[in-house]
């Protein structure tokens, strides 16, 4: 057997087809990584934000001995909860090569993660942003009074709350304008690039 033409022939075996394509498969290009790495940063610095504003509630009610320490730990179990699921989909986003997948397949997984952590977020905010502005008349009121059952007995309670929900309501809208300013490009531009690996 001559070994040096065996070795020629697996080698124009190898040269004649053109490897390149499969191998682009497995790497994201210059522009899909920036805009994932975009994404990624305002994601990550969101996550960030709700655990700032969480651990003021929780230290907050370390300090209060009343009816109003019960009503920060909830809103602090509350959102850690939503901190919880939008962590647990965003550990699920690929950054690295991933061999069993192509670089479309990655991209339109961590796009799908991406949106169900804005859509958890979304309904997040639409069923705690109303009571939002109830809850934080009654933490004041519990703060005054120290009492939640007095609290309940005050006159035009109701009313009260009513007023707070309603002046709660337009940051639904304001959170809803403050996410699409953040992510609506980002994510068309995203969307765009998964459209062009189909061609």
């Amino acid at each position: 057997m001559d070994l040096q033409q065996e070795w020629q022939n697996m080698n124009v075996e190898f040269t004649a087809k053109d490897q390149t394509p499969a191998i682009a498969t497995f790497k994201f290009d210059t522009r899909s990584h920036s805009l994932l790495g975009d994404i990624l940063f305002k994601l990550k610095w969101k996550l960030r934000w709700i655990r700032i504003i969480n651990i003021q509630m929780l230290i907050a009610a370390l300090f209060v001995k009343n009816d109003l320490q019960f009503l920060l730990i909830a809103v602090f179990i509350t959102y850690e909860m939503c901190r919880f699921f939008g962590q647990r989909e965003f550990q699920k986003i690929k950054t690295a090569i991933d061999f069993n997948s192509t670089t479309k397949q990655v991209l339109a997984d961590n796009l799908k993660s991406i949106q169900r952590i804005l859509r958890m977020e979304n309904l997040f905010g639409y069923a705690f942003l109303p009571i939002i502005g109830p809850i934080g008349w009654i933490a004041y009121k519990l703060y005054v009074h120290q009492n939640l059952e007095t609290v309940i007995g005050l006159p035009n309670l109701s009313w009260q709350l009513f007023f707070c929900m309603l002046f709660s309501i337009p940051f639904i809208f304001i959170a809803q304008k403050m996410n699409d300013s953040i992510f609506k490009e980002p994510i068309k531009a995203l969307e765009s690039k998964i459209e062009e690996l189909n061609d």
